[in-house]
C-alpha cells in the first residue's frame, strides 16, 4: 500500500467523476459562499465610514444607518453560511453513498483471489475511511475556493481600494509563505499512508476479537490480543501526533508571515497619518480588512496539507475500482441449459498462487442424476474441484462440462443458478433465519420455506427459537448450534431447488444423533440429482453411485464401494484405516 499519491490527478478524477451530476447543486452553494464573501468585505469597507463619519465627524445620520447595514450584513452572511454548509454537507453524504455502493459492486465482481490476498480490515477500511474521503476532499475544494478564496479576493480589493501601495508590499510575503507549505505537504503525504496503514491493523485485530472470541478464551489468549490492539493503537497514535506535529507547524509560519505583514501596515499607515495627515478611516479598513482575511488565509494555508491526506485515502481507494473485475459479467456469454445434469472434467489442471500444482490433468465423470463421491488424503484436489466447478477459480489448462457445455463459455450467474452448495463450515448472514434460508431467492413464499424447513427437518427447532421464522441468528450464525446451522444450511439448499447439488463434509462436525437427521435430509435433497460429495469419513460415500480416489490431483481410482474394496487397493486402504481389516474384508 503505497502513500504516493500526487493530489491533483486524484482531484480532477474525482471532479471528473462527479462533476455532471453535482455542478448544479454546487453553483448554488457557491452563491450563497460568494454571499458569505461579499458581506466580510463590505463590514470592513464599512470600517473607514465608522471611524471617519461617526468617531472623527461625529455625524448623527451615520451613526442610524451605519449599525443597521453591519446588523443585516451579518445577519445574511449567517443566512448564507447557514444555507451553503447544508448544500454540502448533503452533496457530500450523497458523493460517500455513491462512492461506497459503486465500491462494494465492483468488490462483489472480484474472484475469490482477490479476496485471499486482502485482509478484511483492509477492505473495510476502504469502504469507510476512504470513502469519507472523497466527500472532505470535494467539501474541501468547494470551500476553499468558494468561500474563502472569494472572501481572501474581496477582502483584498476592500485593501488595495484603501491603499494600493501597501496592498502591493504585502503580496511579497507570499512566496516565502507557500515554500513552507510545500515542504510541509511532503511530509504529510507519507505519515498519512502510515497512518492509513495502521488503522487497517486495528480493524483487522477487532475482527479477528469478535469472530474467534471462543478460541481466545478457550486459548487465554486475551493478554496476547490485549498487546497486539495495544500496539495497533499506539502506532496509530503516534501517527495521529506526528500528523498533528506536521500540520501545526502551518501556525508559526502563518503567524510570523502575519505579524510582518501587520507590523508594516500599521508602521507605514502611522507614518502616512501623522507625516501627511491622512484620515485614520482608511487604515482602520485596511487593517479590518487584513486581519479578517487571517483566518480564511489559515484555512487556504491549509488546504495542500488537507488535500494530501484526502489524496493518499481515495488513491487506496481507486486503486481497488481499477482493479479489473474477473467476474464481470458479458452479456454475449449463452444461458447454462442444464437438461440431464452431467458433471464432466475434462484433463483439468490448477494451481494456486504459489504456483504448486494442485490437479494434474484431471479427468472423470459425474453422471447425470446419480450420486458421485471424490475421496483422498488432505491435499489431494477434492475441494479445488468444487471451486472450480463454482467458477470461484480459472482451470490453467483442461475444461469443465455440464452436459458438454463449457462453463467457461456460459453466463456466471446462469452457472451458479444450476449448483446448491452445503458445505461443513455453514455460513450465517447477521439476519433472522428466514432471510437466510431465502438469501437471494425473490418471490418465495412461506409455504415453500416452511417446506424447505420441513424436509431439511429444521422447521421444529425453528419453531422452538424465541420469534421462530424471525429470530435473528446473530453474527456468523452463533446463536445456532452447528446441527441447527447445518440443517438450515440444507433448507437453503431445498428453497434453491437446483439440479446439480455439491456436499463437503456437510456432517463430518455433528454427533451421531445430529448426523442420522441429516443424512435421511440429505437423502431427500439428493433424490433425482447430480450430486457431488466430499468426505473423508468413507461411511459417508458407502452409497455413492461412483467413487473417485484422488491422489495429488489425479483420479487414481474409480468405482462403487464394493468394486474398490475387492480391488484392494488406495481406497480400500483408505477403508481399512478408518474400520479395521474386518470391514475391509466384508
Amino acid at each position: 500500500m503505497t502513500s504516493d499519491a500526487p493530489v491533483w490527478p486524484v482531484v480532477k478524477r474525482l471532479f471528473g467523476e462527479h462533476a455532471r451530476e453535482y455542478i448544479p447543486r454546487y453553483a448554488v452553494a457557491f452563491f450563497f459562499m460568494a454571499i458569505v464573501a461579499g458581506s466580510t468585505a463590505l463590514t470592513a469597507w464599512l470600517m473607514r465610514d465608522v471611524i471617519n463619519d461617526v468617531f472623527v465627524k461625529q455625524d448623527r445620520q451615520a451613526l442610524t444607518w451605519l449599525p443597521l447595514v453591519i446588523a443585516g450584513l451579518f445577519m445574511a452572511k449567517g443566512f448564507a453560511a447557514y444555507i451553503q454548509e447544508v448544500l454540502l454537507s448533503r452533496i457530500g453524504n450523497q458523493i460517500v453513498a455513491h462512492m461506497q455502493k459503486r465500491l462494494y459492486d465492483h468488490m462483489l465482481r472480484m474472484d475469490v483471489k482477490f479476496f485471499q490476498e486482502r485482509s478484511s480490515g483492509e477492505l473495510i477500511t476502504r469502504m469507510s475511511t476512504n470513502a469519507q474521503a472523497a466527500r472532505e476532499m470535494m467539501n474541501l475544494l468547494a470551500v476553499g475556493l468558494g468561500r474563502d478564496l472569494l472572501t481572501v479576493i474581496s477582502l483584498f480589493v476592500v485593501m488595495a481600494l484603501q491603499d494600493p501601495l501597501l496592498s502591493c508590499v504585502l503580496i511579497v510575503v507570499g512566496p516565502g509563505a507557500a515554500y513552507g507549505m510545500r515542504q510541509l505537504s511532503r511530509r504529510v503525504k507519507k505519515v498519512a499512508g502510515s497512518e492509513v496503514n495502521s488503522m487497517i491493523q486495528v480493524v483487522s485485530t477487532m475482527r479477528e476479537t469478535t469472530q474467534g472470541i471462543r478460541i481466545i478464551k478457550s486459548f487465554q489468549l486475551e493478554d496476547k490480543m490485549r498487546e497486539q490492539m495495544a500496539a495497533c493503537i499506539e502506532a496509530v497514535q503516534r501517527l495521529n501526533n506526528k500528523m498533528v506535529a506536521v500540520k501545526a507547524r502551518v501556525n508559526p509560519l502563518l503567524e510570523a508571515a502575519a505579524g510582518l505583514a501587520i507590523a508594516a501596515a500599521v508602521a507605514y499607515a502611522g507614518w502616512r497619518t501623522i507625516s501627511h495627515g491622512q484620515s485614520p478611516g482608511e487604515f482602520f479598513a485596511f487593517i479590518a480588512a487584513l486581519l479578517m482575511a487571517g483566518e480564511p488565509l489559515r484555512r487556504l494555508s491549509r488546504l495542500q496539507l488537507q488535500l494530501v491526506t484526502c489524496a493518499v485515502q481515495i488513491k487506496m481507494l481507486y486503486d481497488v475500482l481499477d482493479t479489473p473485475a474477473v467476474e464481470a459479467e458479458t452479456q454475449t456469454k449463452p444461458q447454462l441449459v442444464v437438461r440431464r445434469g452431467e458433471v464432466r472434467f475434462d484433463k483439468t489442471s490448477f494451481a494456486y498462487t504459489d504456483n504448486t500444482p494442485v490437479l494434474n490433468e484431471l479427468s472423470f465423470t459425474a453422471p447425470a442424476g446419480k450420486t458421485t463421491a471424490l475421496v483422498g488424503l488432505s491435499g489431494s484436489g477434492k475441494t479445488t474441484v468444487f471451486n472450480l466447478l463454482q467458477d470461484l477459480w480459472r482451470p490453467s489448462s483442461g475444461a469443465i462440462y455440464i452436459d458438454n457445455q463449457s462453463i467457461a463459455d456460459v453466463s456466471l450467474s446462469s452457472l451458479r443458478r444450476q449448483m446448491a452448495l452445503v458445505s461443513q463450515d455453514v455460513f450465517m448472514f447477521e439476519g433472522t433465519v428466514r432471510e437466510n434460508l431465502v438469501g437471494a431467492l425473490k418471490d418465495v413464499s412461506e409455504d415453500a420455506v416452511i417446506a424447505a424447513a420441513r424436509a431439511a427437518h429444521a422447521d421444529e427447532f425453528i419453531r422452538r427459537l424465541p420469534q421462530g421464522y424471525d429470530t435473528p441468528v446473530g453474527e456468523l450464525g452463533g446463536r445456532l448450534s452447528g446441527g441447527q446451522r447445518q440443517r438450515l444450511s440444507i433448507a437453503r439448499a431445498f428453497l434453491k431447488d437446483a439440479p446439480i447439488i455439491l456436499l463437503d463434509e456437510p456432517t463430518s462436525a455433528l454427533d451421531s444423533e445430529t448426523e442420522r437427521i441429516i443424512q435421511t435430509a440429505l437423502q431427500s435433497l439428493t433424490g433425482g440429482r447430480t450430486t457431488i460429495v466430499i468426505a473423508h469419513r468413507l461411511a459417508t460415500v458407502a452409497q455413492a453411485d461412483v467413487i473417485h480416489v484422488l491422489d495429488q490431483g489425479r483420479v487414481v481410482e474409480s468405482g462403487n464401494q464394493a468394486e474398490l474394496l475387492r480391488r484392494d487397493g488406495r481406497y480400500a486402504r483408505l477403508h481399512r484405516l478408518q474400520f479395521g481389516d474386518l470391514a475391509a474384508q466384508s
